[in-house]
C-alpha cells in the first residue's frame, strides 16, 4: 500500500474517531443538561409546594390573628359587663341587708303600732267629747267601731290603721262643710240643727219660735233673739240644698285671744 493511501485511511479514521468522540461528548452533555433541567424542575416544584404551604400558613395565621383580635374585643366587653354586674350585685346585696334589717324590725314595729292606734282612738274620743256636739252619737259610734276593730282577730294591723286614719279624716272634713239634720235635744224635743264647719252650730224648733247657738265658752246653748229666726231657718234650708247658698247674718263666737 502506498503512503498516500495509508495517509488517507489514517485521516479518515481520525475523522471518524473525532466524529464519534464529538457525538459521545454531545450525548454526555445532553444527559448532564437533562439531569440539571430535571433537578431545576424538581427544585421549582419543591419551591412551589413550599410557597403554597407558606401561603396556607400565612392565611391560617392571618385568620387566627383576626379571631384572636375578635376574642380580645369580646373579652374586653365581657370584662366591662362583668364589672358592671359586680356593681349591681353589690348594690343588691346592700339592699338585701337593708331588707333583712327591716324584716327584723317588723316585730318591734308591730309591738309599737298597736299602742299607737289605741292612743289615737282615745285622743279622738277626747276630742269629740270636747268639740262642738254636732252628730255626737254618730261620731262616738264610729269611735266604738274602731275599738271593735282593734279587738277583732280577723282584722289585720294595716286595716286597723286604715280605719283609724279614715276616722281622723272624717273629723277633719267636718271643719270644711256645712250640714243640717234633725235630732233631739237633751230635753227630748226634736229640732233642726245646722252646722257651719266648726265655727257655728245652731238649732231651731219645728215651729221656728226658738233658735239657739252653741256657746263654746260655756259648753251650752245660748238663746238667740227673734231677729235671727229667719237667718237660722235660711241656713238650715241652704245646708239641706233646698235653696242656693246666699249671705246670711248669724252670730258667731269670736275665737279666744292668746
Amino acid at each position: 500500500m502506498d503512503k498516500a493511501k495509508v495517509k488517507r485511511i489514517a485521516v479518515s479514521t481520525a475523522a471518524v474517531a473525532s466524529v464519534l468522540l464529538g457525538a459521545t461528548l454531545a450525548n454526555a452533555q445532553d444527559a448532564r443538561l437533562k439531569s440539571i433541567v430535571e433537578e431545576v424542575n424538581q427544585a421549582n416544584q419543591i419551591a412551589q409546594e413550599s410557597q403554597q404551604r407558606i401561603d396556607k400558613t400565612a392565611d391560617a395565621t392571618s385568620k387566627l390573628f383576626g379571631e384572636y383580635r375578635t376574642v380580645l374585643k369580646t373579652n374586653a366587653g365581657l370584662e366591662a359587663y362583668n364589672a358592671q354586674q359586680r356593681r349591681v350585685i353589690t348594690k343588691q346585696l346592700e339592699e338585701i341587708e337593708k331588707i333583712k334589717n327591716s324584716i327584723g324590725q317588723i316585730d318591734e314595729i308591730k309591738r309599737q303600732i298597736t299602742p299607737l292606734m289605741l292612743d289615737m282612738i282615745s285622743n279622738l274620743e277626747e276630742f269629740v267629747n270636747a268639740d262642738v256636739p254636732f252628730q255626737k252619737e254618730e261620731r262616738l259610734a264610729r269611735i266604738e267601731s274602731l275599738r271593735d276593730a282593734m279587738d277583732d282577730p280577723n282584722v289585720s294591723d294595716p286595716e286597723r290603721f286604715r280605719v283609724v286614719l279614715e276616722a281622723y279624716k272624717a273629723e277633719t272634713q267636718y271643719g270644711r262643710t256645712v250640714n243640717s239634720y234633725e235630732a233631739n235635744l237633751d230635753d227630748g224635743r226634736s229640732v233642726n240643727f245646722a252646722r257651719i264647719g266648726r265655727v257655728g252650730f245652731y238649732y231651731q224648733t219645728k215651729d221656728g219660735k226658738e233658735s239657739a247657738a252653741w256657746d263654746k265658752s260655756t259648753g251650752s246653748w245660748k238663746q238667740l233673739d227673734a231677729e235671727f229666726a229667719t237667718p237660722v231657718k235660711q241656713m238650715i234650708r241652704m245646708a239641706r240644698r233646698q235653696v242656693p247658698y246666699d249671705i246670711v247674718v248669724l252670730p258667731i263666737q269670736a275665737p279666744k285671744g292668746k
